[in-house]
């Protein structure tokens, strides 16, 4: 998910209109029986914060994994790394998440924003259209294409065209952009797992015009990208919460989505099932209780409505 949905939603966001960054308070649910999830762990810790100068922007680009990449890809590279018009290295965050379950949304971008509609907290569609390209919309006049250039277990390369049109522009905004997520996984002395991650955005405003107004508003842009990365590795740390102590919220909400290719939803529902009996034995083994049955039953009752956290 990272990858795909950190430059669709963090370039699609900048664009005039391109209103899909996620509220932190909307994707606070109440997950267990209707009560208020604890917030010591409905959290991320940033390790370091983010930047845009001149000399982490250098250093970034000389780590692009763009060696090994078809020539074509190599251009459409250096196109937007030779033409950037903003720079940021996006915050160091640290979440704890299984990391099946980052790897599946990091796998299957679509199925988190199937999610998103169906929570109520956001009407962006993507849409899988190839093994590595996805199209976004997200209802306002903004669209984007994202293309997947690169991708190892811990680094991730991606393309993106982002696109605004409006009956009050006499031609579309456009923007492209390149993305270096890399994801760091650990796994702490109580058996719980850790994932740490970043990335290097470049983006690149064909328009003279509008790349000046962007490096006016950088300051204000900055925060509000950084802090998007933030609300969606708080995502990432939400359904981690879901997926071990409320699976049946899991399921309605699977139950909900749309837009995604078969076979999705009972993927999720998969790991959810695996996620939730190896974290009761986990926690049984830091207790010292002996694990049942009846102790690793997922809860049967009705998940509570969704209510938002102020």
């Amino acid at each position: 998910m990272q990858s795909v949905l950190l430059c669709m939603v963090l370039v699609i966001g900048l664009l005039p209109g391109g209103g899909v960054a996620q509220d932190a308070n909307k994707l606070s649910l109440q997950l267990v029986s209707g009560q208020r999830a604890p917030q010591e762990e409905l959290k991320v810790d940033t390790l370091y914060s983010g930047t845009s100068q001149k000399k982490t922007r250098d250093e970034a680009i000389q780590k692009l994994p763009t060696a090994s990449l078809p020539v074509a890809y190599q251009q459409m590279v250096n196109s937007v790394v030779q033409n950037t018009s903003m720079y940021r290295r996006l915050p160091t965050i640290r979440c704890r998440v299984d990391h099946r379950i980052y790897r599946f949304f990091s796998d299957h971008p679509d199925v988190a924003v199937s999610l998103w509609r169906a929570m109520g907290v956001s009407k962006l569609q993507l849409r899988q259209t190839g093994e590595f390209e996805y199209e976004a919309d997200a209802k306002d006049g903004t669209v984007g294409v994202i293309s997947i250039l690169s991708r190892t277990p811990t680094e991730c390369l991606v393309h993106c065209h982002g696109m605004f049109q409006s009956p009050m522009l006499t031609k579309p905004i456009q923007a492209r952009a390149i993305m270096h997520v890399r994801t760091a996984f650990e796994v702490a002395a109580d058996g719980q797992q850790i994932v740490t991650h970043n990335a290097d955005m470049f983006v690149a405003f064909p328009s003279q015009t509008i790349e000046t107004i962007a490096k006016a508003m950088a300051p204000i842009s900055n925060k509000i990208t950084d802090k998007n990365f933030e609300e969606i590795t708080l995502f990432v740390r939400m359904m981690q919460m879901a997926m071990t102590q409320q699976p049946g919220w899991v399921e309605q909400m699977a139950g909900k989505m749309d837009g995604v290719l078969d076979g999705r939803a009972d993927a999720l529902l998969e790991v959810t099932a695996q996620c939730y009996i190896d974290e009761k034995r986990r926690q049984g083994q830091v207790t010292g209780t002996p694990i049942s049955l009846k102790s690793i039953q997922p809860p049967v009752a009705a998940a509570p409505a969704q209510t938002m956290v102020k």
